[in-house]
């Protein structure tokens, strides 16, 4: 026992002071950080001067390897000089974030590419996209990160939602407006304490030395869909019910979205957006296996975001593009929903041809 006494001690003695360390630490920075308005937005993974370079090499062909990412110190990814420069803001979750593409390549730099060269006076395209986000992550963005952008005026706010929104099993409990699992359990709390955020910088440069990048991050993997693999033909029993009352949620959001947009005196423009988890041959739809887990498939997935979409028809009306029926190649997309550089680049000339024909 008195050896076990003289070796434990110690040890226990060195873990209490860590502790008491650890929580000193984190006491201070939640003092230090007590005014700091930003402090909210790190909850909606919302990430100011944050640059990085990511290895693209085995996610899909292109000429470069790696995809260069930033967010200014308002969290918005652009090359505006400066928030009242932006004529146009796009809003949305990964598909309009395009982490892993170039920033050149990105969707909302060849629309303002394309803009320019019609417009000689057009400012400027900010992405707000931030991977994750639903429509519930957007209303918290109108409410705790838009306002903290001084001179934040954009003409046009574009809606590039639905992707996130399609997933239906999780309509029931938003908590705060994102996803979720970023923020429950062990990761949460972590993510929450100021001491993790202080030590976030130190760990990424660590990554990019080592080499090591995850996709999982944000579930982005290569997954080039062959025809084979689009097995399943019949609707979930459950789908039609819970996707008709996702749909209805979704509804109530869009509504407050599109209020808060015209509040700022911004003309709201609606994007519906593509998917390659279902396809057809004749009048028969084939999906990919478990989309979203629980037995639901592509075909449920795509009942789903076309409830979406009928509901964004009937808000936007006249100003929706719908990307949805446009005819994408395999080639485009590096898995069910996220684009290579080529698709964003397609994608930027489809929403610049929509814009010029009329609002120029």
């Amino acid at each position: 026992m008195s050896w076990i006494k003289r070796n434990c001690a110690p040890l226990l003695m060195v873990i209490v002071s860590c502790l008491v360390g650890v929580a000193f630490f984190e006491l201070t920075l939640r003092i230090v950080n007590l005014n700091n308005q930003w402090t909210k937005t790190r909850e909606a993974n919302i990430l100011r001067n944050f640059k990085f370079n990511y290895d693209v090499s085995q996610l899909y062909q292109s000429d470069t390897t790696h995809a260069d990412y930033a967010r200014n110190q308002y969290g918005l990814r652009d090359d505006c000089e400066a928030p009242s420069e932006i004529d146009i803001l796009t809003i949305g979750g990964s598909t309009t974030a395009q982490r892993y593409t170039p920033f050149t390549s990105t969707y909302q730099e060849r629309l303002e590419e394309r803009l320019k060269d019609f417009n000689d006076s057009f400012g400027c395209v900010s992405n707000a996209g931030i991977d994750g986000h639903t429509t519930w992550g957007h209303l918290f963005s109108f409410e705790h990160w838009f306002p903290l952008i001084p001179g934040l005026k954009p003409k046009i706010i574009l809606l590039y939602v639905g992707i996130n929104d399609a997933g239906f099993q999780r309509a029931s409990s938003p908590n705060i407006g994102f996803d979720t699992q970023r923020t429950d359990g062990v990761k949460g709390f972590l993510k929450r304490l100021e001491i993790t955020n202080a030590l976030l910088p130190i760990y990424r440069i660590l990554m990019q030395v080592s080499g090591y990048e995850s996709f999982a991050f944000s579930r982005h993997t290569p997954r080039p869909y062959q025809e084979v693999d689009y097995t399943v033909t019949k609707i979930h029993p459950k789908t039609e019910r819970l996707s008709t009352e996702n749909a209805e949620a979704f509804r109530s959001r869009m509504i407050v979205l599109l209020e808060k947009i015209r509040a700022l005196n911004s003309k709201p423009i609606c994007v519906t957006q593509p998917h390659r988890y279902v396809i057809k041959n004749g009048n028969q739809a084939y999906g990919i296996p478990n989309v979203l887990g629980d037995g639901f498939s592509g075909i449920d997935y795509d009942y789903s975001i076309r409830k979406l979409n009928h509901v964004i028809y009937d808000l936007c009306g006249t100003n929706t593009i719908d990307l949805y029926n446009h005819k994408f190649s395999n080639s485009h997309f590096y898995d069910g929903i996220h684009s290579t550089p080529s698709g964003s680049i397609e994608i930027g000339d489809r929403l610049a041809d929509f814009i010029i024909s009329r609002f120029y």
